[in-house]
């Protein structure tokens, strides 16, 4: 039994590692490490009337699973968002059939992103997030931190195998802090909820204080994607935006007046909190090895495409893992 059982075992992975040869000439992997940063500079411009960035759905988050903590076994079995959910702003995210996990994030993300022990790339593997000890931007990141005026975003290197324009997936850049506790992701402010909404449900009286209605989350002040793909060249796409809180007149009814507010009766317009996006979108075709700047009045994007060794091999299967998950459930009848 061990022998037939053993025999199986190989020749599944020789027809894996088989059918990944073919491919292997195929991929073209390379490094990228990317430093974001902040010019915190008084700026005549405003970007009142820019939207927030819009996120493909193929967009790959290698971000969020290393910052957030799954919190579904306490959420009284209510459907969470997924990262690329919440931006979308999609009424339907608590749906069963889109998520079904909830993660919690903290209020601020980390600057230095990375895996909690180096990584190694294999054939047929997506982006793969490097740990911190991975990336070579150390010496660089010190001078441009001592410049004034600066604030570090984010930071974060990874390995990917680059496609065509039409095959490529962006990798979902954010950091900064989570503004949705006072902002939608649209930028206007979180309705605080009268006394009568404030009045717990009878539908959900069992739940005592512990129900919370879903709302979409969260707000970063750095959001977005970086898309890079192969087209003879190497090219790289910033869909980025920088949010940052301000006023802005927007529509009103009178019953909505605040203090916030410098109400126009005629317009039906108030002066209300707004959180602006400031956009970097830039396409340019750029070279390996050589390390690219992104220059913007509010934002600094630095970046570097490394060629590195190329995947040989396939990700091992977990044996243990394929074992515990095939076994039948035990008969409860």
């Amino acid at each position: 039994m061990l022998r037939k059982l053993a025999t199986s075992i190989a020749a599944i992975a020789a027809i894996t590692a088989l059918s990944h040869s073919f491919s292997a000439h195929a991929e073209s992997w390379f490094e990228v490490e990317v430093f974001v940063f902040e010019r915190q500079q008084p700026s005549v411009e405003k970007w009142l009337n820019a939207t927030p960035p819009k996120l493909s759905k193929d967009t790959v988050d290698i971000i969020t699973p290393v910052i957030s903590t799954d919190i579904t076994g306490v959420a009284v079995g209510l459907n969470g968002c997924t990262s690329t959910d919440w931006t979308n702003g999609s009424s339907n995210c608590n749906d069963p059939k889109i998520s079904n996990s909830i993660a919690a994030h903290p209020s601020e993300v980390p600057f230095n992103i990375g895996a909690n022990k180096p990584q190694t790339a294999y054939l047929g593997q997506g982006p793969l997030l490097l740990a911190q000890s991975q990336g070579k931007f150390n010496d660089l990141m010190r001078t441009i931190s001592r410049e004034p005026y600066v604030k570090s975003l984010v930071h974060l290197t990874w390995q990917q195998n680059m496609q065509s324009r039409r095959r490529a997936k962006p990798v979902r850049i954010f950091g900064g802090k989570d503004f949705s506790k006072s902002f939608e992701y649209h930028g206007l402010a979180v309705k605080k909820p009268t006394q009568t909404e404030a009045m717990p449900s009878t539908e959900f009286g069992a739940l005592g204080n512990f129900y919370e209605a879903p709302k979409i989350g969260p707000v970063w002040e750095l959001d977005g994607s970086i898309n890079i793909y192969l087209s003879h060249y190497l090219y790289i796409e910033n869909n980025l935006a920088l949010r940052k809180p301000t006023q802005k007149m927007l529509e009103s009814s009178p019953l909505e007046f605040n203090e916030y507010a410098a109400l126009d009766i005629e317009g039906k317009k108030q002066l209300a909190p707004y959180l602006e996006s400031i956009p970097l979108i830039q396409n340019r075709r750029v070279r390996s090895g050589e390390i690219h700047y992104f220059d913007h009045p509010q934002l600094g994007v630095v970046m570097q495409i490394r060629k590195m060794a190329q995947p040989t091999n396939v990700k091992p299967i977990d044996l243990t893992e394929r074992a515990t998950t095939s076994q039948p459930a035990p008969y409860t009848g």
